[in-house]
């Protein structure tokens, strides 16, 4: 049917759609070249599920020791992907060992498929794989092997979530926290987004999960039922596509602007602009903050204020962390709502708007504006808003 031929091929063409977009964006760099690699390998394994889904046999019987690849190595692949957001600043090949299981088992379904005759090639893909009637009784030893491969790889792929979702998450996290230490707007910034993807691999996986129990076969010249699959999967791997072709910001840029902060340090140092003491009390860190107005940057820095100081940014972070108990990003938040909300007492500001608010406030955008001021007093702008009017 033509409905099933377009549903089973949808999530391969969703993956070449954001593999394009990838690599033909002029803000590309290293982790969405990896991205669209990642994406390319998608492509294939869902090349191979519209090959089973519409019954091409011979094409199926060869490609699926392919799939075992693709399938085994997306988790780790993309576990990879976030490091190269947060930690790694270019890709280190040592990390290749995570590929080994899924290079082992598709080796060994190579083997096999190749050692079976076209008769026991048909029985394990027509009796074992599609559960069609007249192939039920004994397996031959290379059908069984077979069958062996299709155990372990459920086993790898369970342990492959987990670990891989696990440590993605520990990864993110500990970014996100290092980037409100550093940027007083994490707009773009963070990865907060690509966590919710992680929990999204999830889903995709017990979906996927559910399709095996179910069987795969189920869906075969099943019609619309065929569509639960693969809407689900293309919604993945779009949303997957779409967080990564707009996250620009990455470890790399991170660490390029560290490097700049200690330049600057060093260039000052040496003109002896800068004391070397690191006495400052959280007071006065505070007085500087407020009667430079710093907060109304949106691109401030804990550097920028290290170098005002005279200080350096480890001995400002320890007093923003453990004498305020908060961090950097939140901490020139506080300063900018408490700005916010005296523009918004005073009469001669009733014609702003809150775009305008924002931005004369030091955020970076609407959003970001609307977020924080709803965390820190528990209601919206507009709703503070008329509440003091």
């Amino acid at each position: 049917m033509l409905i099933q031929l377009i549903l089973s091929v949808m999530p391969m063409f969703v993956c070449l759609f954001w593999v394009v977009l990838l690599l033909c964006d002029n803000n590309r760099n290293l982790p969405k070249n990896y991205l669209a690699f990642f994406l390319s390998l998608s492509a294939v394994n869902y090349f191979v599920h519209a090959a089973f889904f519409n019954r091409q046999y011979d094409l199926f019987a060869f490609t699926d020791n392919i799939w075992v690849f693709t399938s085994l190595s997306s988790y780790p692949l993309y576990y990879y992907y976030i490091r190269l957001l947060t930690r790694d600043i270019r890709i280190d090949w040592r990390w290749s060992w995570i590929l080994l299981p899924a290079l082992v088992l598709s080796v060994f379904s190579f083997v096999i498929y190749f050692a079976m005759s076209p008769e026991e090639l048909d029985l394990f893909v027509r009796g074992v794989m599609y559960h069609e009637q007249g192939y039920t009784g004994s397996y031959p030893q290379l059908v069984r092997l077979q069958v062996l491969r299709t155990t372990l790889f459920k086993a790898f792929f369970l342990v492959q979530v987990i670990l891989s979702v696990w440590f993605g998450y520990r990864l993110i996290v500990r970014y996100n926290k290092e980037v409100k230490e550093f940027y007083s707007n994490t707009g773009g910034k963070d990865l907060s987004s690509v966590k919710w993807i992680l929990f999204a691999f999830l889903f995709a996986s017990v979906v996927s999960l559910v399709s095996n129990v179910i069987g795969k076969d189920f869906f075969v010249d099943k019609g619309p039922l065929i569509a639960f699959p693969a809407l689900t999967h293309s919604l993945f791997l779009f949303f997957i596509g779409y967080v990564g072709y707009h996250q620009n910001f990455t470890v790399a840029d991170f660490t390029n602007d560290v490097n700049d902060y200690r330049k600057k340090r060093l260039r000052a140092t040496e003109r002896k602009q800068l004391a070397l003491s690191d006495r400052i009390t959280k007071q006065q860190l505070s007085d500087l903050l407020r009667k430079n107005e710093l907060y109304k940057n949106p691109e401030l820095r804990i550097t920028d204020i290290a170098l005002m100081a005279g200080t350096n940014r480890t001995y400002i972070s320890r007093i923003v962390n453990e004498e305020m108990r908060t961090n950097f990003c939140d901490w020139v938040n506080g300063f900018r709502i408490e700005y916010v909300k005296g523009i918004m007492k005073n009469p001669e500001y009733d014609n702003l708007s809150m775009l305008q608010i924002a931005e004369m406030s030091g955020f970076s955008s609407l959003s970001a504006f609307y977020r924080v001021f709803k965390e820190k007093e528990k209601v919206t702008p507009g709703e503070y808003r008329g509440i003091v009017e």
